[in-house]
């Protein structure tokens, strides 16, 4: 009861707030109310504000997700552009042998590009590298869409020798291409957002869904990296240079917090025990969340990465010739990052440059000693060409390596870049770094842009054979009938081959029978840390040691380490 209810003399209801136990009583009533208050209001505010906070954290994921997705797009642009460029700038007789040659070649290159045909203007010649002069006719109905350089798309074409295989036809002037569909990307897979591709010609307001359900967005909201909270939903848009293709993400707003149902009663039930503003600052303490770039941020700013090292056999001898410097990541709860999942997130906020000087510092502290005993031995380093031509990676060279007394034969390259433009940027500085003796090597060869049409221009000492060309080994498909023609193309270009992901004697002798004699693979060991490595090595080395090397570090690694590659 509040206090100016209180009136001596004129009731009952006086007369009972001078007993004892009824004010005892009016006190807790009045508590009571108190409590209820302020615990609604507590429930209330740390409902709003967890809610909040999953929407927030919702938005940053979809903005990842969406970024994971224009990922593989972006590629197939720059694959298609260099394509057109590269044909753009073809000087040979239409539909001569030379021309279809050049068409081929083109394909071949690809990993998307199924087929290149030439229209002549009017009644002049038409061909494509498949079929030759006697080219099929392709559609001759409207583009499905046109973009803003003249640039014509159809989709849902067939092949000409594959009636049922579809096609994107891209038209540029006399030329078209055939590209493969693209595939539904893995962050989508699990119905988690629903995915709309559009594409967009701002200067006609010609909008065209190719994929999934109208989104739903005005096109002025087009806007690349944008997230939006939009009549109930979350929307987050990733567009291709010039806004031409748009991947918009939806996810229904009342659906992701459903989805958290639980936390959100556990979390009402907590705030209602005590008072709203002790709960209210408990809560707002216990549902802080970093999202994983911020940890990789603050991981990289402690140098809490690490190396760990797989090894490189010439299974001539089974003897290790050197090895891959791997980036590991451990969480403080003890969880392993995998390095598929924190390497783009370093691409993607500018951390691989530092990841890069850290691998370095890493490599000199884990093999300084023994690579200053060992001359012969080979640590390889994966970078990008940005690494290369910045100023802080070749200072670490200098003060980890040169001073440190460590030769440049010792330390190797792997370029992961996967843009044809950025290789090319960086030839200057490869020769550069060739000239000091440090070897350059292609990593995932097969896979990216660093095919053979480059390999010349780009110096490169070795390839390495990506695993998805190891795995075919056996299987009979068109990948595998590829792998002797790689083999006898970097023969001629005086390019050594290291093949990657052998997993089987099958394998080894495979590419043994090839003359390609440096492997690498859980058959010869997974990766391990600096230490272990460094004690199978010497171990092997060692006189009294009279068993076969490969053996003894295959049973080494299964007993000791259980890591992935």
């Amino acid at each position: 009861m509040f206090r100016a209810d209180f009136h001596p003399g004129k009731s009952t209801i006086s007369r009972r707030d001078n007993d004892p136990d009824a004010s005892v009583l009016g006190q807790m009533a009045s508590n009571r109310q108190r409590v209820i208050v302020w615990s609604t209001f507590g429930v209330v505010a740390t409902l709003a504000v967890l809610c909040a906070f999953l929407i927030a954290d919702e938005q940053r994921t979809m903005r990842a997700a969406a970024a994971a997705v224009i990922s593989k797009p972006l590629e197939r642009v720059a694959e298609i552009n260099a394509a057109f460029a590269e044909l753009r700038a073809l000087d040979a007789q239409p539909c001569s042998a030379t021309h279809l040659e050049a068409l081929r070649s083109i394909a071949f290159r690809s990993a998307i590009i199924r087929d290149v045909v030439y229209q002549g203007d009017n009644a002049g010649p038409r061909c494509n590298g498949n079929i030759g002069a006697a080219a099929s006719s392709l559609p001759s109905d409207s583009p499905d869409f046109t973009t803003e350089t003249g640039r014509r798309i159809w989709r849902n074409v067939d092949l000409p020798l594959s009636p049922g295989v579809k096609s994107t036809l891209v038209k540029e002037g006399a030329y078209e291409l055939l590209v493969a569909p693209e595939k539904q990307p893995a962050t989508v897979e699990d119905g988690r957002y629903a995915l709309s591709v559009v594409l967009l010609n701002s200067a006609t307001g010609t909008m065209l869904v190719v994929r999934g359900a109208d989104p739903g967005v005005a096109q002025p909201l087009f806007i690349s990296g944008s997230t939006y909270w939009l009549r109930g939903d979350i929307i987050s848009v990733a567009c291709l240079p010039g806004q031409v293709t748009c991947y918009v993400l939806k996810a229904r707003g009342l659906a992701v917090l459903m989805s958290n149902l639980m936390l959100l009663i556990f979390t009402g039930i907590l705030a209602g025990i005590g008072v709203a503003l002790g709960v209210a600052s408990w809560s707002a303490r216990g549902y802080r969340m970093r999202t994983i770039d911020a940890l990789l941020r603050e991981a990289v700013a402690k140098k809490e990465l690490f190396m760990h090292y797989q090894p490189i056999v010439d299974n001539r001898t089974g003897e290790t010739v050197s090895a891959e410097a791997l980036m590991r990541w451990t969480l403080k709860s003890g969880e392993s990052v995998p390095p598929a999942v924190f390497i783009p997130i370093a691409e993607a906020n500018e951390l691989i440059g530092k990841l890069t000087l850290l691998a370095l510092q890493r490599v000199s502290e884990d093999f300084g000693d023994f690579l200053r005993t060992h001359k012969n031995f080979k640590i390889s380093v994966n970078v990008v060409p940005a690494d290369m031509m910045d100023s802080s990676f070749h200072q670490s060279l200098q003060h980890h390596f040169v001073e440190a007394g460590i030769a440049p034969t010792q330390l190797a390259f792997e370029l992961t870049e996967r843009t044809s433009a950025r290789l090319e940027s960086a030839v200057t500085v490869m020769l550069e770094l060739g000239g000091r003796g440090h070897e350059i090597y292609i990593d995932d060869f097969g896979t990216g842009y660093a095919n053979l049409s480059y390999l010349s221009d780009l110096k490169v000492d070795k390839i390495k054979l990506d695993k998805k060309f190891t795995d075919t080994v056996g299987t009979g498909t068109l990948r595998e009938r590829i792998v002797p023609s790689v083999i006898e193309l970097a023969r001629e270009l005086g390019v050594e081959i290291i093949v990657e992901g052998v997993e089987s004697s099958a394998q080894v002798e495979y590419f043994r029978d090839r003359g390609v004699h440096l492997l690498q693979g859980w058959f010869y060991g997974r990766p391990l840390a600096a230490e272990a490595l460094i004690r199978t090595l010497e171990a092997a080395q060692a006189p009294s040691n009279a068993s076969p090397w490969a053996g003894q570090f295959r049973r080494f690694a299964e007993v000791c380490c259980g890591e992935e590659s």
